[in-house]
Formats: C-alpha cells, structure tokens, sequence
C-alpha cells in the first residue's frame, strides 16, 4: 500500500548517486555494452521505470546489516521514488556517478596476434635456458616445438596458450609500477609507468575515458584512478562540480604478496558543500571457492581499508570511521554454497589432499609433470587474470591426470582452493560430471525457478555480514535477480558448468551513527545485455539526505547579549563534555608475548570538525598498562571550541574515541574507534545562547570498537553535555570526582606508565 506521504527526492536536499561495478573480463566493452551498464547523460526515470526488479519493501526488510532494522517503512520504495521524480517537469538526473571497474585492462584487438605472441615467446624461450641464438623466431619456434608434448585429437598446446597470457601480463605489471591518479582540484595527473611505455598504457586508457565522455557529456570527473588492472571514476553533475572539496584518493594491493594490483582497492573521499563526507571504494577480493578463500576475501577488505587512508587529518581512522556514508562496490568473489554441498567437501577433502602429494616436489612446490610446457604455465598463471588464472589451473590437473595414467586417477580441479570439490575419482561423481557437481546443478535449478530467497541463503557475503567477520555496520540489499557469475560472453545468462552461479558483484553501504536512514536504495539491478565479460555488471541507486547545520549559538542573540545596563557583551558558551566510567572488554593482544602479551590502552579524544578538539594534538586519557580490560578511574573534562562552530554545529560533526595502544620501543598501534554523533550527545540542548545553565544532557554509550570493518572489543562509558560559559563549567564539574581536563598524553606519562616510576 502506498503512503500518503511520498518521499520528495527531487530538490537540493537529496544527492542522487548512482553506484555501477563491473568485472570487465579484460577485454574491450563495446559503447552498447557499455551504454548497457551507464545510462546515457545519467538519466534516472530510464533505468528506473524499466527495470524488471524493482526495490520494494521485500527488498528492504530483505537487506543485510543496519539499514533494515533502521528502516521507519516510510514509502521509501522505487514506487514511491518514480511518483516523487514524476511530479517534476524536467528529466532527472543522477548527481554522483561512480564506475568501479576490475580487470580492466585490454590490448588493442586490431593488433595481430603475432605480434603479442613473438614478444611473449622470446622471453618465455629465454627463461627456459635456450642458447644464444634463441632470440630468432625459427629457434624460439623449435625450441618450443621441443619442449610440447606430442599433439592428439583435441590437444591444446599449453605453451601458445600461456605465451597469449604472457601477452596480457603486460598489463598486470601495471600493479607493481603503475598508479595514475587525477583530481579535478589539481587538474594534474600523477603517472608512474615504470618500464611500461604509454602506448601500453594508453590504449584501454583512451577507450574507457572516450566512453565516459560520450555518455555522459553533462559531467565533470571528479577524480580517476588506475591501479593496476583496477579502475575507479567518479563523476559529477557539471552544476554540482564546484561544491566538491578535500578530494582524496587511496589504494591498496593485496594481490601476490602485497605488490600485484590483480586483486586489491582503491578509494575515493572528498567533502560535498562542506558538510557531507562521502567515501566510494572499488575492490577485487580472493576468488575460487573453499573456507580459506573466503576467510581471506574477509582479510582482503580489512587491507584495503587499513591500506588506502584517504584523509591526512584522520590518519588513525579507517574511511569506514570518517565517512558520513561510504560506498563499496566491487567483484567481491564471494560464492553460494549450500549445507550438504559443503558437508560433502569435507569428506572428500582428505583425499583430494592426499592426492595433490604426489604432485608436489621439494619444499613443498607443486610440480609438473612435463617441466618445459607445464611448468610454464604455472609461472605465468600469477601474472592472468582471474578466468585465465581458473583455467589454467584447471589445465594443469588435467595434464597431470592424463600423464599418471587415465583419467579417473585425478581429481579435476575446478576454480581453485583445496576444499573445492573433485569432478572425478572422488565422492563419488562421474568423470564427466561438472567439477562442482550437483552443486551446480542445485543452483541453476534455483535461477531457472527464480527461487531468489533460496539462492541469497547460501551468499557467502550475507552470511559474513550477519557474523560480523567483515565489513561490520554495512548494509546491503538481497540479490533478486540472476547470479551476475560466470556466465558466457554474451547476451542473458548462460552459466559455466564448472564454476556455482554467484553473486560475486555486489554494492553495499555504511552511514555514521544517526545517519543509517539518510540513505535510502531504490535502484539494484543486473545488466545483462553487457555482453563482452565473462561476469553481467550491476548498477544501484540511491538518494542520500545531506547534512545541513543547527543555527549558530550566537545567531539568535547576534553574537552577544544586551544586559540591563544596556551594555553589550559577547556570549561565551561553549559545549563542555565529561566522559566518566569509561571501561574496554576483550581488546585484542597488541604487545609481544615476550613482554607480557597484553595491552597499554589509552584514548585518544577526536572530533570532527578537527577545530573542535584539535590543538597540537587530540587529548588523551591516562595509559592503563597490561590490561585487556582496561577501566579508567578519572573523569575527563573536554571543551569544544566556538571557532569549530562558527556557522553552527553540522549535523555531521562527530565525536570520536579511539582506542590506542602505547608502544615504548616504536610507534604506538591503532586498536579501533568508537565513533557518535554529536548532535544527538546535545539535542536536548538549546545551543542559541539563550538556555539555561542548568541543562545537561546525559547519555551512556556501549559500542563496539571499529578499524578497518571488524570488530575489536568494547568500550562503554557516561557522556555529560552542556552549553556553558567559562564561569558555569566549575558547578557542572563539581558533582565528579577525579577530574581531568584531558589533553595531549605527554612523554613524561607515557614514560611513567611504561616503568612505573614518577617521571619529576
């Protein structure tokens, strides 16, 4: 039923931000693929009025993390959001525009593959100790011919093979080299490119940003960002362009040992008419199936987010603590799986692992069988993209197969991971059953039902955001649509067999406290008429409130405050917090087992605006040296400075408590933050100047304690606010007892609580 009371999304108090990902599968997206995706010059009322899965409040009710549970079931819906963009005369336009792209990086097609190839070949024919006249194309050709096995009736020469992939690793060298970064603010661009040559680079440069521009000529980007084979735009509506500030941009890799940007993220902050932080991250996380592969997807997001600070100001926060509302998209790679899938992995898996012995040589290396073309391909398998990285491995297992004697005698691997599921001589299946089985056939029968509820109870990354292993306080709405993997290049769904349809694409967000229903979703939707990836991109829409002030406290009064005397005098008040009862639960251990393997948690005071707390530094607590479970006897008097206020307390400004630990010997270690609200610690206060002194305003905080998206114990404490003049503050504190005004912990403290002797 609708509501009498449809949302109106249409004005200046609204930003329309429309979020797409795509895995590009490396290879060029035609401009109608492309237009697929990106609605032309950012048109809302199209992709909203024809979508074939609209956002009700199923959807909403459906969703994972704090925004269901916040949800007023106001007529937030896409119904009620076309009726509100219908009641205006003029088409209507997304403002922000947000393209995450991974594996983004192709070669010009017109090229002739020979050309990729006799580069490639030459340095693959050198790597495997050829003479010196190897460098000519006969020889690398014989050299090769020589290292085959002999061809049969449907083999494939995986040398050729991995000579094509060696070609594109040129592309994936970009992750150790290459970081180009644009800002409109700067109107500069940053480019390493190492020993990469621009027109390497520039190709799929060129392509990508001319698709950008023709379709959507009515915006400005904001900033664009490379990092390796991950891409990240953000764009804004030309007439919004100038209110955008304090642009940053970081990135993290956590590809092969930290360095090769195939798999990690990038992200974007910047400040929208100086009240609203917004925060956009783009990432590719660990792919193939298996419990180790999904507990590293957690870790993956926790490096990136602890990776790729964007804000100098709150170098001790993550962008997930700063933001106001912070957006992720991305080729997440979480997978479905069912419980008696999973059941039968478990008792295969001892086996399997038995099995991949006999393939694996000294310290531990896997071997191959024929050393001059497998173990080719197995090194050049680090520098693919993830679909050739997939099949290369599952080449491998099947040339090791057939050399130990038959085809039943290996299992097939298929997608990777050591807990994946065996095609053949194990469990069971049949040789010429897909790798993953009834699995497979499982969830296909799932999509070709549209049995949407049943195939989002077995998404990996739902069941990680109810337990919290990752990306705590972020919201996201149920897949009900086609999983988006790995289905074949072109048009619908057409599903490989040996890969479980998933919903590895995925868009979520996360709002600061008190701001959880300020974001309102009413576009998620699958493109399936992208045709050139082996993954279908998706898109989602949302309309987000932005952030205003309370009136100046000295508005009402004009800056002062006429006595009887009819003088004019200044008015001094200022927001006076006391933090009292202050306790920690279950922190983590920071220090070395050697030296006690606890803590020395201190707290850190932080706001935002910086100008509130900030001088010189953030106040600080007192160290409690040696605990997990630290409790502070003191109470902590804090001021909040007027000059932070000079245009009224934001509805964004926020309070900060972040949990530090105290190292003697280097620098101390962020242990996470309490971030709260501050307009809702003094809502009951009257900030115009015009209150009584005898207001305050109590409130008791219990939190769990964020960096980086997980959780890390708990804090709790009392929290006392008033708006006073200097002269009141002595009657507000005098009910505590052992008052410190806190400030910045000095090296006289830090020494005391290190050695235990005063430090005159």
């Amino acid at each position: 039923m609708m509501n009498n009371s449809i949302l109106d999304i249409s004005g200046d108090d609204y930003l329309k931000v429309l979020v797409c990902s795509a895995n590009v599968g490396n290879a060029e997206p035609t401009p109608t693929s492309f237009s697929a995706w990106v609605p032309y010059d950012g048109e809302i009322n199209g992709p909203l009025t024809n979508t074939p899965y609209p956002v009700g409040q199923d959807e909403i009710n459906l969703s994972v993390g704090p925004y269901a549970a916040a949800n007023n079931c106001n007529d937030n819906s896409q119904e009620g959001i076309v009726q509100s963009l219908g009641t205006t005369n003029e088409k209507q336009k997304f403002d922000i525009i947000v393209l995450g792209m991974q594996e983004a990086a192709f070669v010009n097609k017109q090229k002739k593959d020979k050309e990729l190839l006799d580069t490639s070949i030459d340095s693959i024919s050198n790597n495997v100790g050829g003479d010196d006249t190897a460098s000519s194309n006969n020889n690398n050709t014989n050299n090769i011919a020589a290292l085959s096995p002999p061809k049969s009736k449907g083999f494939k020469n995986p040398l050729k093979k991995g000579a094509k992939k060696a070609a594109k690793a040129g592309m994936v060298m970009r992750g150790i080299s290459a970081n180009q970064t644009y800002k409109r603010d700067t109107a500069s661009m940053r480019n390493i490119t190492g020993a990469l040559t621009v027109d390497v680079l520039g190709y799929d440069n060129n392509k990508l940003n001319n698709l950008i521009k023709t379709t959507l000529p009515s915006y400005e980007m904001v900033t664009s960002s490379l990092r390796g084979e991950m891409r990240l735009f953000v764009l804004a509506h030309s007439t919004l362009a100038e209110d955008i500030s304090e642009v940053y941009v970081g990135a993290e890799n956590t590809g092969i040992g930290s360095i090769m940007a195939n798999k990690g993220g990038i992200i974007v902050t910047f400040v929208l008419r100086d009240m609203t932080r917004f925060s956009f991250m783009t990432c590719h996380l660990e792919a193939h199936e298996g419990m180790t592969h999904y507990t590293n997807r957690n870790k993956n997001l926790a490096e990136i987010l602890g990776g790729a600070k964007t804000d100098p100001v709150y170098n001790m926060q993550d962008a997930t603590i700063t933001s106001h509302h912070m957006f992720l998209c991305g080729d997440l790679n979480y997978r479905i799986k069912f419980s008696e899938y999973e059941a039968k992995k478990k008792k295969s898996s001892r086996a399997k692992k038995a099995l991949k012995m006999s393939f694996r040589g000294p310290a531990g290396l896997k071997m191959s069988v024929n050393k001059g073309s497998q173990g080719l391909m197995k090194r050049s398998v680090s520098m693919e993209s993830e679909q050739d990285e997939e099949e290369a491995v599952e080449e491998e297992v099947v040339a090791n197969k057939n050399a130990v004697g038959g085809e039943g005698d290996s299992p097939t691997k298929m997608g990777g991971g050591d807990e994946e599921e065996a095609a053949t001589g194990v469990g069971g299946e049949k040789k010429d059953e897909p790798a993953n089985g009834s699995h497979f056939d499982q969830a296909k029968a799932l999509v070709k039902a549209e049995d949407w509820k049943a195939l989002n109870g077995g998404d990996e990354l739902a069941v990680a955001l109810k337990q919290k292993e990752c990306l705590v306080g972020f919201s996201t709405l149920p897949c009900h649509w086609p999983p988006t993997f790995k289905v074949a290049r072109g048009e619908g769904y057409q599903y490989n067999e040996k890969r479980t349809p998933s919903y590895t694409d995925r868009i979520l967000w996360k709002s600061a406290e008190g701001m959880t229903n300020n974001v309102i979703p009413f576009l998620y939707e699958p493109c399936p008429d992208f045709i050139t990836s082996d993954h279908k991109p998706i898109r989602g829409g949302f309309a987000v409130k932005l952030n205003k002030c309370r009136p100046p406290h000295n508005q009402n009064l004009s800056n002062s405050v006429i006595t009887q005397d009819g003088k004019d005098h200044p008015v001094e008040q200022q927001i006076q917090i006391l933090v009292s009862d202050m306790k920690c639960t279950n922190l983590p251990i920071m220090d070395n087992e050697l030296i006690g393997g606890l803590s020395d948690p201190y707290v850190k005071f932080v706001s935002s605006p910086k100008e509130l707390l900030y001088s010189k530094a953030w106040p600080s607590s007192s160290i409690i040296t040696k605990s997990l479970n630290p409790v502070w006897n003191e109470n902590y008097h804090l001021t909040m400075d007027g000059n932070g206020m000079e245009n009224g307390l934001a509805e964004g400004a926020m309070f900060m408590l972040t949990v530090v630990d105290y190292d003697a010997t280097s620098g101390d270690d962020v242990i996470g933050t309490v971030a709260l609200n501050l307009n809702e610690l003094v809502s009951e206060l009257d900030l115009s100047g015009a209150g009584s002194s005898d207001e305050i305003q109590e409130t008791h905080i219990s939190r769990p304690i964020l960096r980086n998206g997980q959780e890390y114990g708990m804090l709790e404490c009392k929290l006392k606010a008033a708006f006073l003049a200097p002269k009141e503050v002595k009657s507000f504190l005098s009910g505590a007892k052992h008052v410190k005004t806190a400030t910045k912990t000095s090296w006289k403290s830090k020494m005391q609580a290190f050695t235990g002797l005063a430090i005159s």
